[in-house]
């Protein structure tokens, strides 16, 4: 059989797991972190601890998929939870998971799928529920389309997007310390890079990122801890299309951040809880 990184859509430098394993149908794989942001979580930024995890989930898809082709694992809604460890710094995590079921929409089946992330030293580090809408190279040509252009190189050694993935914005307080709305450019195709480049599409986790970064500008939020985050996706956006970001507080240490295209196209919600670092 492939390698499973060889039967998603996912390449480097978007996917980093190494040491991919299945044991009695758990997916076990590790990483290695590179982003140094950590005013959102304790180790990881909410970001890249999504990132990693979504991207086991289509590791965990494509380890249950009777078909042994490649296809595109992509996410529907999850929930994110992360907890408090005594490890001050970790080298590589290690994500662990397993299908839970797989359900039908109209067209494409959708796989259920759960996992967790440990840090080297074995201490719960987060745990993700997730749905991953799949699809078939020619379903999801047929879904949305190819890409028209030359690929982007690239090659280890280059910058990874993700290492950094907040981005300039133009910020709009709509209610002074309730509701904050931002714009947030198009971004070029080498942002995406790795990440379904048969059609490049705008990975969650670089919306997350930047939605995520609106919450330090609230009063008594200035550094932050996300203990949850709860998703849901409707679309993604394409390079170069610009998206609208509004994020509202709404008490009690609880944001609600939505983002549509500059367009007015609704993509996705997060709901987030969190406390002041």
């Amino acid at each position: 059989m492939k390698p499973l990184l060889e039967l998603i859509g996912e390449t480097a430098p978007y996917a980093r797991a190494f040491d991919v394993t299945v044991k009695d149908d758990v997916v076990l794989g590790w990483f290695k972190p590179e982003q140094r942001r950590h005013a959102e979580t304790t180790l990881l930024s909410l970001s890249e601890t999504l990132r990693s995890m979504a991207l086991h989930g289509a590791l965990i898809g494509a380890a249950a998929n009777p078909v042994k082709a490649r296809h595109y694992y992509l996410g529907s809604r999850a929930e994110l939870r992360v907890f408090p460890v005594e490890a001050t710094e970790s080298e590589v995590f290690q994500c662990v998971g397993r299908l839970e079921g797989i359900d039908r929409s109209n067209l494409f089946p959708i796989y259920r799928v759960s996992g967790m992330c440990l840090t080297d030293k074995g201490e719960r580090y987060a745990e993700l529920d997730g749905a991953l809408l799949v699809l078939t190279e020619e379903e999801f040509v047929g879904l949305k389309g190819a890409d028209a252009s030359a690929r982007p190189s690239w090659s280890p050694g280059q910058p990874s997007p993700y290492a950094d993935p907040i981005r300039p914005m133009t910020l709009e307080w709509m209610e002074p310390g309730r509701m904050l709305r931002a714009s947030l450019p198009g971004l070029a195709r080498e942002d995406f890079a790795g990440h379904f480049d048969l059609r490049p599409l705008c990975p969650l986790t670089l919306t997350l990122a930047n939605a995520c970064s609106l919450v330090g500008h609230f009063p008594g939020y200035g550094r932050f801890w996300i203990s949850r985050c709860a998703i849901s996706c409707k679309d993604v956006v394409d390079p170069g299309q610009a998206q609208r970001i509004v994020c509202v507080s709404d008490g009690a240490g609880r944001f609600v951040i939505t983002v549509e295209s500059d367009a007015g196209q609704r993509l996705g919600r997060f709901k987030l809880e969190v406390v002041p670092a």
